[in-house]
């Protein structure tokens, strides 16, 4: 029996009444530079404002009750259901906020952002803490999840100006989409087929941990716009070369992008590899050579599986640095997600940007979430 109020939910909750009060939800504009009407909670979404207020009520009540299992049952179930009324109410109230015979842009506020912030953080506050009950967090989660899937696919946010933007720029997505997945996946495979090796060399050798760290490490201090500078000269020469050529090498484009993002992913697998086989128990080691096997035999049946978690760790670090840092290949002509970055900012369209960065977003919490349970799954499988 938990008797203290959760501080967590009372926060959030409170920030996101306040949103709804004070926050602009939407503006109506006549295009996607100019500024038009901006739009409030109940202006925008009528009745569906008011629920939402009585959802994050509801929160508030649920976070003073003594016993912490239905405090986050509540509290878990209202923000699921918040999520769920406003990513649906959202589409619909923007096709009646256009006036009749006019086709202005509905742009979304900061208001709708923040809302939904403090919901999803109620949502997997409450679901954390919430212990078993897996079903019901299943539950909780395709709730709070399947809603926007619904709403772009049966088309309910066509009226919205980011949808518009997307239309347009719809050729081009889904191939900056591939490259932004291949500049983020790729170079974090290179990163670990690099590092892994030397930091099993810094565990067997630490007279050499220093030496092969330290450049690792001198790569994190090198601004990434720089870096692709420092890069462009010698990737403009092997451009010239055969193979190099035939591959789309060059000063500009995918490759110096790609490097440095393998370059800025050796550090925490290299890390994480030594921390990994250096945490292995000596007495696991020592029983299995008395058992006759052999080093390599050791290491692939012993050391590796034991060590793997930790490792698995620091390339989920290096996944996620590298999903944002793909962004910055927008500026040297290497496609990606970033380049509707880039291309929104130097055209003011606000709505562009976001056309990029909440795929980011979304790729970023799905990347990570994903491989921190892989990493809790090999913790368990390695600790049984």
């Amino acid at each position: 029996m938990n008797r203290k109020p959760e501080g967590t939910l009372l926060l959030f909750a409170a920030a996101g009444i306040i949103s709804t009060f004070f926050l602009d939800f939407a503006e109506a504009k006549p295009n996607r530079i100019l500024s038009g009407l901006k739009l409030g909670s109940f202006k925008f979404l009528g009745i569906y404002a008011g629920i939402l207020v009585l959802v994050f009520a509801v929160v508030i009540v649920s976070s003073v009750l003594r016993d912490g299992k239905i405090r986050h049952m509540i509290s878990g179930m209202a923000a699921s259901a918040g999520i769920a009324v406003l990513l649906l109410s959202v589409g619909p109230m923007a096709g009646l906020a256009i006036p009749a015979g006019t086709s202005p842009r509905i742009t979304i506020s900061s208001g709708i952002y923040i809302t939904l912030l403090c919901l999803y953080i109620i949502l997997g506050t409450s679901m954390r803490r919430l212990k078993g009950h897996r079903t019901l967090k299943l539950v909780l989660a395709a709730v709070a999840a399947l809603p926007a899937l619904f709403a772009v696919a049966s088309g309910s946010y066509s009226d919205l100006s980011i949808m518009k933007e997307y239309q347009v720029k719809k050729s081009q997505f889904a191939g900056n989409l591939e490259t932004h997945l291949f500049l983020s996946f790729g170079s974090t495979l290179a990163a670990a087929v690099i590092a892994m090796p030397f930091g099993y060399l810094a565990y067997k050798k630490p007279t050499l941990e220093g030496k092969i760290m330290t450049p690792m490490a001198f790569f994190e201090t090198i601004p990434t716009l720089s870096l692709f500078g420092i890069l462009m000269v010698p990737l403009g020469y092997l451009g010239t070369i055969g193979i190099f050529k035939a591959i789309g090498v060059s000063g500009i484009g995918w490759a110096p992008a790609f490097i440095a993002l393998t370059l800025y992913g050796l550090l925490p697998i290299a890390r994480n590899t030594l921390a990994g086989f250096k945490n292995v128990d000596a007495g696991v080691v020592e029983a299995a050579e008395g058992m006759g096997m052999g080093k390599g035999r050791v290491l692939w049946r012993i050391e590796l599986p034991l060590a793997f978690p930790v490792i698995f760790a620091g390339i989920r670090v290096a996944l996620v640095q590298a999903i944002g840092g793909a962004v910055l290949a927008g500026l040297v002509g290497g496609g990606g997600l970033g380049s509707f970055v880039f291309l929104g900012l130097a055209e003011a369209s606000s709505d562009l940007v976001l056309l990029g960065v909440i795929p980011i977003v979304l790729m970023t919490l799905t990347g990570d979430s994903l491989m921190k349970a892989a990493v809790k799954r090999l913790e368990i499988g390695g600790a049984v």
